[in-house]
């Protein structure tokens, strides 16, 4: 359990984030589940957020455990899982901080979590702490997000979603680019009827990869030696960095 606290994914960004997600597509829910039964052993998601992979992963009788930093997500998380008779192992930490002694045979990150990582010191903390976690042969499995899935820069961008007792959560977006970092500003409104009953401002940052070689450099430095850069979401073809998502398989 980690003391420190996450100013992000709050709590409306959560319901938010509910509301547009509510299941993995399906082609991704796929990949990533063949892995999970490819790997035989113990599997870990980091960054697991409301448990869209994880929860149903346990539902279908796979083993799956997982950690979030924002404890919004887990909340959220923990009463999906009880709402389906689950009890999930997920605790609450961030990446530079897992303390698992556990060694898995699978770690995966999927919808481009992993670039919420942003310092390089901490991509690298991360990706060791990753790399000691696994099993000998196991596999490190995350998504990148590229330039082509970053929204129209320097302008507001309005989504809405009904809950179910008829609110509505509004979230304006602005979005700028800059050295491979995407800015976003978030600010949400919880609207009943004409009144706005609660409002949230959030900046997220997400680094963006447009190519391969910085970050097979710092694999390649934690000790991975098999790494693959394969196209979202068919392990068996190359990956395309025009595509918006790329997938990394790293082999320990």
């Amino acid at each position: 359990m980690s003391n420190k606290k996450l100013n992000t994914y709050m709590n409306l960004c959560t319901e938010a984030y509910e509301l547009s997600k509510p299941k993995p597509e399906t082609l991704e829910y796929e990949f990533y589940k063949a892995y999970v039964l490819e790997a035989k052993g113990k599997v870990l998601e980091p960054m697991c957020g409301t448990g869209g992979f994880l929860l149903p992963f346990l539902a279908e009788g796979l083993e799956v455990e997982g950690f979030d930093a924002s404890e919004h997500m887990l909340a959220k998380l923990f009463k999906k899982a009880e709402a389906q008779n689950l009890k999930p192992n997920v605790w609450h930490s961030f990446n530079e901080d897992l303390e698992s002694k556990a060694q898995y045979n699978l770690i995966y990150i999927p919808a481009g979590s992993f670039c919420l990582i942003t310092e390089t010191d901490k991509i690298k903390k991360s990706l060791q702490i990753f790399y000691e976690s696994l099993s000998n042969e196991g596999i490190l499995l995350f998504a990148l997000d590229t330039s082509a899935a970053v929204p129209e820069l320097n302008k507001w961008h309005e989504s809405e979603w009904i809950k179910q007792d008829n609110r509505i959560i509004c979230l304006n977006r602005f979005s700028t680019l800059n050295d491979n970092i995407c800015k976003v500003i978030c600010k949400y409104e919880l609207i009943d009827g004409a009144q706005v009953i609660n409002s949230e401002e959030e900046e997220i940052n997400m680094r963006i990869y447009d190519n391969p070689d910085t970050l097979t450099e710092t694999l390649r430095g934690v000790g991975f030696r098999h790494i693959r850069f394969v196209k979202a979401f068919n392990k068996n073809e190359m990956a395309d960095f025009n595509d918006e998502t790329v997938i990394v398989e790293c082999k320990k």
